[in-house]
């Protein structure tokens, strides 16, 4: 019974994951033949992520695999109309996502190939310094998407997808260490799938939910290959390793050192075979996944400008979180200014650089929910109640330290590895950039449940747990209630510009990426340069978009600017 619900729960979690790397991987290939996205690649991902599941479920279910492999895709597909569906209905209001990502996922899909084509600068793409040297892994994936649908709202799937990923790995993952606790398996497992950065951009083009996903797929695979190892664990691995290192610049670095984490541990505990499997299946994946998939922008940024990692190293290299740094972190080192973060009131991203205010434990007011309405909070990224949470995760790991030595120092080992995944970026102070984070509060829970005959400790780890549930409770609640009503005053505008006079004047801003919002609720549109001033002007709510019309009524306008956003600069989020 155990195994028949693990295994399920890992074809589950694979089917996602390798779909999602099955289109970046087909289109990145495609490109080094001169291929261009087609509405091709999709089935062919498709195609690829069935045999890759039925040769899984074969292995995992010799007698009845047929079975066990239908019902983890025809469920995985069902869960993915779903999200399509969520995704569908809700527009992506964020800077940088109507800034850059988007205009990405347009380019790639109607024909830019990062291989051979010019470059988007030479295009005359505005924000060509990013669109040309980030990595991209998740604007090709939501391309070949888009270049089906013809929707790219639809596109902003694979953050939710991979958010089920990951919760369906590390039920698999945690079954082996707790079987037949699953009460207690599922909800660890929503908790560390439930990431608050993944939660706060799941409706946004941002990558770093994304991120959090992937190495919580990263660990899980990890766990279950030090385990019970098989051939298919393996490829899954690789397949991580290889999108999770095109998905930004810092997660070569979060994924080399959570890899160099387990084959420490597979050294010390003398798994000397399987070391030698990973280390050539990690090695062999990087480059791979860095040389050839990611031929541009690392292999190319190298050669033009020093640097794989331009233009946040290397020749006239940019530094994108200094003009957002809360002025009390200048003089602080990385570790001091995480916890004055973490244990300070929420704020959302901004250029306004004012003191953070520290708060008390297990606090929150409703102007710190306000800022987890939109996917870039910066101080207190993880939740109101983070705070709290790592006090009590302090104290479980006291007492477990008193309790059983050796067993903590295995748990401190597995902290330590997450820590310096995490500080290797200055940036550990703001949440979306070292997401892993996340995962330390639920290792510490999992030590406390150890002790079974220590009803102290185990109380407290529920407590713990509770508070974490409570904590992602309001972020999501707060998140989902405000996109709600930001899209519902969107899509109130959108049907009013439909009923105006064409075509529109439209300035965008910023978000240029809106001349295809306007196209796809066929609205006909002039593009002006600057801000219309007269007639009847409304701004697009949260969308850097304004828009004049004869012939509106005035109580149609909208001049309210869009809350949390700072307009003055992106926060270039994808470094």
């Amino acid at each position: 019974m155990n195994d028949r619900i693990k295994n399920t729960s890992l074809l589950m979690g694979l089917t996602m994951l390798v779909f999602t790397v099955a289109a970046f991987v087909v289109a990145s290939l495609l490109f080094l033949v001169g291929v261009p996205i087609t509405t091709a690649h999709l089935y062919i991902a498709l195609a690829v992520t069935a045999v890759f599941i039925w040769f899984t479920a074969k292995s995992l279910f010799p007698e009845k695999y047929p079975v066990y492999f239908g019902i983890s895709f025809v469920a995985s597909a069902a869960l993915f109309i779903v999200f399509l569906l969520i995704s569908g209905y809700f527009y992506d209001l964020s800077y940088d996502g109507q800034a850059y990502h988007q205009e990405l996922i347009l380019h790639l899909a109607n024909g830019w190939n990062p291989v051979y084509s010019k470059s988007l600068g030479e295009l005359g793409d505005p924000y060509a310094i990013w669109n040309d040297h980030y990595a991209r892994g998740d604007e090709i994936a939501a391309a070949v998407l888009y270049a089906v649908t013809g929707k790219i709202e639809l596109s902003k799937v694979f953050n939710l997808a991979l958010i089920l990923s990951s919760f369906f790995l590390a039920f698999a993952a945690l079954t082996e260490i707790m079987p037949r606790k699953w009460g207690r398996t599922a909800l660890l497992s929503l908790l560390v799938a439930c990431n608050p950065v993944s939660i706060y951009q799941c409706l946004s083009f941002y990558v770093d939910g994304q991120l959090s996903s992937l190495l919580i797929c990263l660990v899980a695979l990890g766990v279950l290959l030090y385990l019970n190892a098989n051939n298919y664990l393996i490829a899954a691995l690789s397949l991580c390793i290889i999108l999770t290192v095109n998905n930004k610049f810092t997660a070569i670095g979060y994924a080399g050192v959570l890899c160099i984490g387990l084959l420490v541990a597979l050294y010390f505990t003398q798994k000397y075979d399987l070391l030698k499997k990973l280390v050539i299946t990690m090695a062999a994946s990087a480059v791979i996944g860095t040389a050839i998939f990611g031929l541009n922008p690392y292999v190319t940024n190298t050669l033009k400008f020093g640097s794989p990692f331009y233009p946040l190293a290397g020749n006239n290299a940019k530094d994108v979180t200094a003009a957002f740094t809360p002025s009390s972190f200048l003089t602080m080192n990385r570790f001091d200014q995480a916890i004055h973060s973490y244990f300070a009131m929420t704020e959302p991203n901004s250029t306004n650089k004012d003191l953070t205010q520290l708060k008390a434990p297990f606090t929150f007011t409703p102007q710190e929910l306000q800022a987890f309405g939109t996917p870039d909070t910066a101080i207190g990224g993880f939740g109101p109640w983070f705070s709290g949470v790592l006090l009590l995760s302090l104290v479980i790991l006291v007492m477990a330290f008193l309790f059983n030595i050796p067993r903590t120092f295995v748990a401190i080992g597995l902290l330590l590895i997450l820590l310096i995944s995490a500080f290797i970026n200055y940036a550990a102070w703001w949440a979306r950039y070292v997401p892993q984070l996340w995962m330390v509060p639920i290792i510490i829970a999992l030590l406390g449940f150890s002790f079974k005959d220590r009803k102290v400790i185990r109380g407290l780890s529920w407590v713990m747990v509770a508070a974490l549930f409570v904590n992602v409770s309001l972020v999501s609640v707060s998140y989902f209630n405000l996109q709600s009503q930001w899209n519902s005053n969107l899509k109130g505008q959108l049907k009013a510009l439909k009923q105006a006079p064409q075509p529109v004047e439209a300035y965008f801003s910023y978000a240029f990426s809106n001349k295809n919002r306007l196209k796809e609720n066929g609205i006909a549109f002039k593009e002006v340069k600057d801000s219309p001033k007269g007639g009847s002007v409304m701004e697009l709510d949260h969308s850097g978009t304004m828009i004049r019309t004869q012939g509106m009524a005035v109580g149609e306008t909208n001049l309210a600017k869009p809350q949390g956003q700072d307009t003055a600069a992106s926060a270039a989020g994808k470094h």
